[in-house]
């Protein structure tokens, strides 16, 4: 655990003043956050799971970094988030970091993030202050990074807190590196032991529900994204019994798992 010098000077390195325009919100530039991000990210995700004991014991820099988020953002300050690259890094970085604040602030009895706060409120109803306004992580994803961006990568890389959604990436997502970080997430997931499951027999691929929710997203079919991000050994079986163009299969999807995603 940090010392109270040390987590006073994260801080003190990162906050805005209320008061401050701009301008002054932008003087720390997403660069030096992201990279703070990064080191933060690094030391607590374990696998396909996160260390939130760990994470609690630096909740100061994670507010810190999250205070930074809500004074700054492609609406906020669109200066320092003028390219494409730069706005889908903030967005995907302030996903992922509320979603952490979340569950580090909830009680550590809590164990499942969906009933946490009943009706999908954890979701839903709690606004959190990013870009310079109140929203909701529902409204982050499903206004400002579905509609927007048209990239079906997005759903492997948002990270929901609970066992069935994608591990969470061990480092932030960059303005330049994105779009390299958001396809090695998607081949990193795609193959990953017990992801993908083909039933030749029954002409099947079954998948995370994930998929299902928002198959509208996957230009050209679920089976075929897939088949986009898969190394040799899953693309022969997806085409062994799929086709080609995997698309002779029918998807089924796997129930989803709510429970927190501590690591083991």
């Amino acid at each position: 655990m940090m010392s109270r010098r040390a987590m006073i000077a994260v801080v003190c390195a990162l906050a805005v003043p209320a008061s401050a325009g701009a301008q002054d919100a932008g003087a720390v530039t997403a660069a030096t956050v992201w990279r703070r991000y990064d080191a933060l990210l690094r030391s607590v995700v374990r696998g396909n799971g996160v260390d939130y004991a760990g994470l609690r014991g630096r909740l100061g820099e994670l507010r810190a970094i999250h205070a930074w988020l809500g004074e700054n953002g492609p609406t906020r300050t669109p200066a320092a988030f003028a390219s494409a690259g730069a706005r889908k890094a903030y967005w995907l970085n302030a996903y992922n970091a509320t979603v952490l604040r979340g569950v580090a602030e909830a009680p550590a009895t809590m164990r499942n993030v969906l009933t946490y706060l009943p009706d999908g409120g954890f979701f839903r109803a709690r606004r959190w202050r990013l870009d310079g306004r109140e929203m909701t992580l529902d409204a982050v994803e499903n206004r400002e990074v579905r509609p927007v961006f048209h990239d079906a990568r997005v759903h492997v890389a948002l990270n929901c807190a609970a066992r069935s959604c994608p591990p969470l990436r061990p480092g932030a997502y960059t303005a330049a590196g994105v779009e390299a970080q958001l396809d090695a997430q998607a081949r990193s997931y795609v193959n990953a032991a017990g992801n993908v499951e083909v039933d030749p027999a029954a002409r099947t691929v079954r998948v995370a529900q994930i998929f299902e929710w928002f198959r509208e997203d996957f230009a050209g079919g679920v089976a075929g994204w897939l088949r986009g991000y898969a190394g040799a050994p899953l693309r022969q079986r997806l085409e062994a019994a799929c086709g080609a163009d995997a698309g002779r299969c029918t998807v089924a999807y796997r129930p989803y798992d709510w429970a927190l995603n501590a690591a083991r």
